[in-house]
């Protein structure tokens, strides 16, 4: 591998480099952290790459340098969510300390501790107006609060395991959720009620994370056992069964034309992969290697970027052409 840049960082050396990473496909090998990547997000503008990791710290990356930014510290535990707001001017960070935590991007300072939950917080997500951050925790509740004033505003309950993941729909007006008692739910924002549940297949094992499709009609769930279930959110009816990795799928997300979802995952100790597929036929566009399991993704806007985080502490970064259906050879070609 290359390296392309130094950057010191107090004590820390973070080197980023160009690597083919064995999968036809140029990555941006980031590395720095010294523990395994739990979470990625990237900002509203895709200029910032934002990593949590076991390492307890927060850091924020330059996606086209490959630099780190900053350093966020305050945890005192692994750090396995984080989120922009829609604005980019906020994080919020999810933690094996039990609180979730706001941030001020802009001087790397933190703005509020809210504490509630009485476990891991496994998930953080904003609301597309900004106002209210979703978190979801091991003690099984999803709780609502005001970003201006910490205040918490509700909790919703109903599941009976860990809450993994949660995403909020593009009009702010559903929340869905995926946990370990082997459900996805839905519930509506308003009135803090549960819309609808529905279980993964008998031996699929718990639900790691969920998304939602831009336009609100497709529900995704990626499961313990190598699987992801596609639901129509409307009639609840069960699509497509998309199956690739072996081990835990981990991460998902759709792009935001609606036209890709993203899974990633892998077993433990052993290289992970990522899978793009074609949302109008549920067909795998391409397949990505990455050197460990992948524990986390994120799309940037627009699907300029694809970032996974992985149990080996380094984050890949591959830019939007990995999402492009691949071309056929053309027949004037010799």
């Amino acid at each position: 591998m290359n390296n392309l840049s130094r950057c010191l960082i107090g004590v820390v050396v973070v080197l980023a480099g160009w690597s083919k990473a064995r999968t036809g496909e140029d990555a941006l090998i980031l590395k720095g952290h010294t523990g395994w990547i739990g979470a990625v997000a990237f900002s509203p503008k895709g200029d910032v790459l934002a990593s949590g990791s076991a390492d307890k710290s927060i850091r924020l990356w330059d996606r086209k340098t490959g630099k780190v930014r900053t350093i966020l510290r305050g945890h005192e535990d692994y750090v396995c969510a984080v989120a922009f707001d829609p604005k980019g001017k906020m994080l919020a960070s999810g933690s094996y300390d039990h609180t979730a935590k706001l941030w001020d991007v802009k001087t790397a300072k933190e703005r509020r501790s809210l504490r509630g939950h009485r476990g891991v917080v496994m998930t953080v997500a904003f609301s597309p107006d900004g106002r209210t951050l979703a978190t979801g925790s091991i003690d099984g509740t999803i709780k609502l609060w005001d970003t201006d004033s910490g205040e918490e505003r509700a909790t919703l309950t109903g599941h009976k395991s860990w809450v993994n993941s949660i995403v909020f729909s593009a009009d702010g007006q559903t929340l869905s959720s995926g946990s370990s008692d082997a459900t996805v739910k839905l519930w509506n924002v308003s009135s803090r009620r549960e819309k609808w549940s529905q279980s993964v297949a008998p031996g699929a094992g718990e639900v790691r994370c969920v998304a939602l499709s831009p336009d609100g009609k497709t529900v995704a769930a990626g499961t313990r056992y190598t699987a992801v279930f596609v639901w129509n959110a409307s009639d609840q009816k069960r699509g497509a069964i998309l199956r690739s990795n072996d081990g835990d799928v981990w991460g998902l997300a759709f792009t935001d034309d609606g036209k890709s979802l993203v899974s990633g995952g892998g077993e433990w100790k052993k290289p992970g992969e990522i899978t793009v597929w074609d949302t109008a036929t549920w067909h795998a566009r391409k397949t990505l290697k990455h050197t460990g399991e992948v524990l986390c993704l994120a799309v940037a806007s627009k699907g300029e970027a694809l970032a996974a985080g992985s149990w080996d502490k380094t984050i890949q970064l591959w830019d939007g052409r990995v999402f492009r259906a691949p071309t056929k050879p053309s027949d004037k070609e010799p």
